[in-house]
């Protein structure tokens, strides 16, 4: 292991002071390893080259899962080389085996401070009160200064399908990295786009009543008002068909992740839950 004040072999007691306590002020990378472990000796360097990089801002913890079998225990360690990473505490990120250099360190770019990252928040502030042109000169004011925050692709996919552009949306979409699936945004974005198809396609295929409730909803939602959406399409479960709950359950469930409002949305998830039995 390459001498660095950033890379800690972990011995004794040391996991809660440099992986737990240590990620509440920079991102650690808990590595589970072993010496008889090929995948890991190859994976080691790569990890410590991405430490290097990042200079300081992320950690690099190394665990011996043969001298350590109960910390290996505790985080379900099946299969070696895995590496979990930590932030404020807990596990955000994981993977097992050897990666490409470029994915770990889109993996970690996705969780370090960005000075950019208010800015980007703003924008989609504007959006959500449709506010879209001056939403989309923040984030290509971003762009064009070079901006190196991850989420920023994601955030003019957010506001383009708002504007209206599906198919580019929907393109971009499955060209991001993959450290941005786990991001909140994605999951907004992923489920526009169906409401977006809803519209596009899908209603002109149900009966008129349940395509015209469904239809009203989808139009709320894209105009950021997924919880009234959400509140009229449980009161018509009690109202429509039985071979119609179906398609209004599945829009239910795609607007969960577009509700920001975290005691709401678990309401209506048992609401629901209650409606299926």
């Amino acid at each position: 292991m390459a001498p660095s004040a950033w890379i800690h072999e972990i011995v004794g007691d040391d996991f809660k002071t440099f992986v737990i306590e240590g990620s509440r002020k920079h991102p650690v990378l808990a590595d589970f390893w072993a010496p008889w472990c090929a995948p890991c000796r190859m994976l080691g360097p790569i990890l410590e080259k991405v430490v290097q990089h990042f200079e300081g801002q992320i950690h690099l913890a190394k665990i011996n899962t043969d001298v350590q079998p109960a910390l290996a225990q505790e985080y379900g360690i099946q299969s070696i080389p895995a590496v979990k990473l930590f932030v404020e505490g807990r596990v955000v990120e994981a993977f097992v085996g050897v990666q490409p250099e470029r994915r770990i360190r889109e993996l970690i770019e996705s969780h370090l401070p960005n000075p950019d990252a208010p800015r980007i928040e703003e924008a989609l502030a504007l959006a959500q009160r449709g506010a879209l042109r001056e939403a989309l000169q923040v984030l290509e004011t971003l762009e064009a200064n070079g901006s190196k925050n991850p989420r920023l692709p994601l955030a003019l996919i957010f506001v383009n399908l708002l504007r209206g552009e599906t198919e580019q949306a929907r393109a971009q979409l499955d060209g991001l990295p993959p450290a941005l699936l786990s991001d909140p945004l994605h999951g907004r974005v992923s489920s526009l786009l169906h409401f977006v198809s809803l519209l596009e396609s899908e209603l002109a295929k149900m009966p008129p009543e349940l395509s015209h409730r469904l239809s009203i909803g989808a139009r709320e939602v894209l105009s950021g008002r997924a919880e009234t959406a959400v509140q009229q399409w449980l009161e018509d479960l009690a109202e429509v068909r039985a071979d119609e709950r179906e398609p209004l359950q599945e829009a239910i469930r795609l607007a969960f992740p577009l509700i920001d409002n975290e005691a709401r949305r678990l309401e209506y998830q048992r609401q629901l839950a209650r409606s299926l039995h």
